[in-house]
């Protein structure tokens, strides 16, 4: 709470100060001292995260290493015995051969560099990790050091002002006296600290520096017999088993050699390359004009259930009357020729006939104003009823349906299509109806 308290008071004279309203007093000596800790501090976190970096790194090198040689073996092995290679490829048997003791190695080798990483767990990680408490506790004591420095620049202003001042009250005059007493024991807080890390700093840079010079040999010998270690393993694999002494070319050029058209040969393998989809592949061994059906290909979600559309080639090209679902009689011609044509709307009624009129003869007139006095005309004939408009059929989906041409009908299973025009053959094109769309689809794709 008293601090919190400290951090209130010592708030407006941080922002004044900030925007140049407040003297605030500096010493060169210290803020030298206090950048070269400051850059020790970072430099000795970075140590701790890389020398933690370099052992996961090593860690998982090891262990990507061991895992590479049960792979090459599970992948291998089981191709050598399925396959006879021994007898079709002897050359390749070695790599066989050397899977299974390959991972051994590497098992060997994590085992013996494990107590190694443990070394500069405990040599190195450890003695910066109490460096760095060390160094948080100086970096305490800087830290109160400033704000005594900021309460001496805080008293010394409001001082300066108050003595200033012309005409002074009581009340000013008792603000004075207890601003001299805050004023001289900021002045002790400050130069004790400051003094005391003036002091303090230069011989800790050098002890720091003494300290982390054999953290540096001892890490860089570490390294050394880490990697001696693991050259020593792998050269001993090696040994008798290939050429180590060989160069970055010779290794390529050998590779390539024993290679040769392994790789066109793959290639060459029909299944390296995407297979052609079914329509496709009908099309192009479909002859034209045949009996199969004249689209290359039928988008259909049930291949396993739906039949394929009929053939328009099938359709009648002559002209048949049908009895349809409409209550009426419908002409039929080929349905490929009519491909998305609307049916021809019905045939409007006849009007009533107008009433006779007579001839223009005076005689005329005078015959028919008699017999408009003698009785009244007629009724106008009744309007013969308009034709009964045919009942709205509607058919079911079965399968999914993909337009493959201008004029196809697409629709999914379970859509509601009204028909338009049907002929008595389910392997037949009908035209139908969805969601504002006219177009032909297979008769055998629906449910009537």
């Amino acid at each position: 709470m008293k601090g919190i308290t400290k951090a209130i008071m010592r708030t407006p004279h941080m922002m004044t100060s900030k925007v140049g309203m407040s003297k605030t007093s500096s010493d060169p000596e210290f803020d030298n001292y206090n950048r070269a800790y400051t850059s020790l501090e970072g430099a000795t976190e970075k140590l701790l995260k890389d020398t933690k970096a370099f052992t996961d790194a090593v860690v998982s090198l090891l262990s990507s290493g061991n895992q590479f040689a049960v792979h090459f073996a599970s992948i291998f092995t089981p191709g050598a015995n399925e396959f006879n290679i021994e007898s079709k490829f002897p050359e390749a048997m070695a790599t066989f051969r050397h899977a299974t003791p390959y991972q051994q190695e590497m098992d060997e080798l994590r085992a013996t560099l494990s107590p190694e990483l443990e070394l500069i767990e405990s040599r190195i990680v450890g003695p910066i990790k109490e460096l760095q408490s060390i160094m948080k506790l100086i970096r305490k004591n800087i830290t109160k050091r400033d704000h005594k420095l900021l309460d001496y620049d805080r008293y010394n202003n409001s001082l300066v002002k108050l003595r200033e001042k012309k005409e002074k009250t009581l009340n000013d005059e008792k603000n004075l006296f207890k601003l001299e007493q805050d004023f001289e024991r900021s002045v002790n807080e400050y130069e004790t600290f400051n003094n005391a890390l003036k002091a303090d700093l230069p011989r800790f840079l050098t002890l720091a520096t003494q300290f982390i010079d054999p953290l540096f040999h001892s890490f860089y010998y570490m390294q050394l017999n880490i990697f001696y270690l693991m050259m020593e393993k792998l050269q001993g694999f090696a040994e008798k088993k290939y050429t180590t002494g060989s160069t970055s070319e010779d290794v390529v050029a050998e590779y390539h050699e024993k290679r040769g058209d392994t790789l066109d040969r793959l290639e060459a393998l029909q299944i390296t390359h995407r297979i052609v989809s079914t329509g496709k592949f009908l099309q192009t061994r479909t002859p034209s004009g045949g009996t199969g059906l004249s689209r290359s290909s039928t988008s259909v979600s049930n291949s396993s259930h739906a039949a394929p559309p009929p053939s328009r080639a099938n359709t009648v090209s002559s002209k048949i009357s049908a009895n349809n679902d409409f209550g009426g009689t419908t002409k039929y011609g080929s349905l490929a020729s009519r491909k998305g044509a609307a049916p021809p709307p019905p045939q409007p009624y006849s009007a009533a006939p107008p009433p006779y009129v007579a001839g223009d003869s005076p005689a005329s007139r005078s015959a028919a104003s008699l017999a408009a006095k003698k009785a009244p005309p007629p009724p106008p004939p009744v309007k013969p009823k308009p034709a009964p408009k045919p009942a709205v059929v509607y058919v079911t989906a079965l399968y999914d349906f993909e337009a493959q041409a201008e004029g196809d009908l697409s629709f999914r299973v379970g859509d509601k299509i009204e028909l338009i025009e049907r002929s008595d053959s389910a392997e037949d094109w009908w035209t139908g109806k969805l969601n504002g769309q006219q177009g032909v689809f297979p008769g055998n794709y629906v449910q009537a």
